[in-house]
């Protein structure tokens, strides 16, 4: 055959074992040939479907010799095989039951069939077994019990821990509540039979009586509730300052009214000393003669007055806040019994103290010269004749012990006219035997305090001798 490129030669149309190959041999550097054969025997597949190195080929699957089939349908070929769990009917399961050991050990903890009086009481002859509803006894009714009742110790036991029945009479001061036992005045004395008074307790009907415990009655009788009380009541006092007494009218005089409240004190029921009665002073008004009404928070007050006939008063009314605290009756509880006295409010006081008395004096004149009524009214203004600031409305007691003097008094016609004289038991009788009659003058102040006041004046009829210390003019 002449030479040619391998790539010149035709194809093979089919390869057969016995087709052959050349090959260089190069244990001997030679040209050889190898049958296809041969090559298949010494070169297994080197690689399938990207597996190398030796590969094992699966024998072709013939169905149920070197595969099985499911419910005699092979497994070979295309399409989808629809297998169901649960085709095997009860009964048809062999084998030993006890092999399937998780179902033999459920089944071992499961109660075995239940028979009536064998593996299941009956009661009172019913079985319970089946559907419905048994209704069982709680050993029979009370008053079904038979027997003798001491066999049931334990409730015998119990009965015999227990008080017998109590009766309780009238008049036995004795009551029983339940199982309370306790006492009552329960006398069989009609209920408005009365009571004396006794101990502290007062004259009251046997039903009250009946009402009380006799702790309660003894309490009422040994320890009569004593409320708390007034001990000192609330007050104000006024004082003033400067000269008192009897003041010639129209002197001015300076003062000081003085306020002194006194909140007032309870006594407790037990003789302890309560609370005060009332609260605080709040406001002090002062009013009188010559002020106007002063409302104030102090309790003092100066001031300048012009003294007026008659009296010259001075009030104060204090405003005073309620009182605080508690008081207490004689057992200890809380008193209600002053509330309405310890409300806020006032207190006054209107008559101050010392009192201050306003007058037109009386006056009296010695002359060796006989002395008119004019001379008198004029002696008067001019300051010679003696002043005497006081009352003139009774007995006129004028300094005598005379000795050839005329004498003259005088005093205010508002003062009771004075009809008779007085010097001793033997020297007295009607005014007009010693005086000329009453004359009547219009008499000025010899300080400026008062002008134009009508006074009665009395002359002695003649010059006048007498020892005795005193000559009265009395109204009769």
């Amino acid at each position: 055959m002449p030479d040619s490129e391998i790539t010149d030669l035709g194809a093979i149309v089919s390869v057969v074992d016995a087709d052959v190959l050349p090959i260089v041999d190069l244990s001997d550097d030679t040209t050889k040939k190898i049958t296809i054969a041969q090559i298949k025997a010494t070169a297994p597949v080197q690689t399938v479907n990207g597996s190398t190195g030796a590969v094992t080929v699966q024998e072709t699957l013939v169905s149920g010799t070197n595969i099985k089939t499911i419910n005699s349908q092979s497994l070979l070929g295309s399409g989808d095989i629809t297998i169901s769990g649960g085709t095997t009917d009860w009964g048809d399961i062999g084998g030993t039951l006890a092999n399937q050991t998780d179902l033999q050990s459920a089944l071992d903890g499961k109660q075995e069939t239940l028979v009536n009086q064998t593996n299941i009481k009956s009661i009172n002859g019913t079985s319970l077994l089946g559907s419905g509803d048994l209704t069982v006894g709680g050993g029979g009714a009370w008053g079904d019990i038979t027997g003798t009742l001491s066999n049931q110790t334990d409730l015998q036991s119990a009965l015999d821990a227990k008080q017998d029945d109590l009766t309780i009479d009238a008049n036995e001061g004795l009551t029983l509540t339940g199982s309370a036992l306790g006492t009552i005045y329960n006398t069989t004395i009609g209920d408005s039979v009365q009571s004396i008074a006794v101990g502290g307790a007062p004259a009251q009907a046997a039903s009250i009586w009946k009402s009380l415990t006799l702790v309660q009655a003894l309490d009422t009788i040994l320890f009569p509730t004593i409320l708390a009380s007034i001990q000192t009541n609330k007050s104000v006092t006024l004082t003033i300052s400067g000269t008192s007494g009897t003041l010639e009218i129209g002197q001015t005089i300076s003062r000081t009214l003085t306020a002194t409240f006194n909140r007032g004190l309870i006594r407790n029921g037990d003789n302890s000393t309560g609370p005060a009665l009332v609260g605080v002073a709040t406001q002090y008004t002062f009013t009188g003669t010559g002020i106007s009404s002063t409302a104030q928070t102090g309790n003092t007050l100066a001031v300048s007055n012009t003294i007026v006939s008659g009296s010259n008063n001075w009030a104060v009314t204090v405003n005073h806040d309620a009182g605080t605290g508690d008081y207490f009756d004689n057992k200890g509880n809380v008193g209600t019994n002053l509330d309405a006295s310890r409300v806020s409010g006032t207190t006054t006081d209107s008559a101050s103290s010392p009192s201050v008395t306003g007058v037109y004096p009386w006056f009296y004149l010695k002359s060796s010269s006989p002395i008119s009524s004019s001379d008198m009214a004029s002696a008067i203004a001019a300051g010679t004749a003696t002043k005497v600031v006081a009352s003139s409305t009774g007995t006129l007691a004028v300094p005598y012990n005379v000795s050839a003097q005329y004498l003259a008094v005088a005093y205010p016609s508002t003062s009771t006219t004075k009809t008779k004289y007085y010097v001793t038991a033997l020297d007295n009788g009607d005014i007009t035997v010693v005086f000329n009659a009453v004359a009547t003058e219009s008499v000025n102040s010899p300080d400026a305090y008062w002008s134009g006041v009508s006074y009665n004046v009395h002359t002695s009829k003649s010059a006048l001798t007498n020892s005795n210390t005193t000559i009265e003019l009395r109204n009769s």
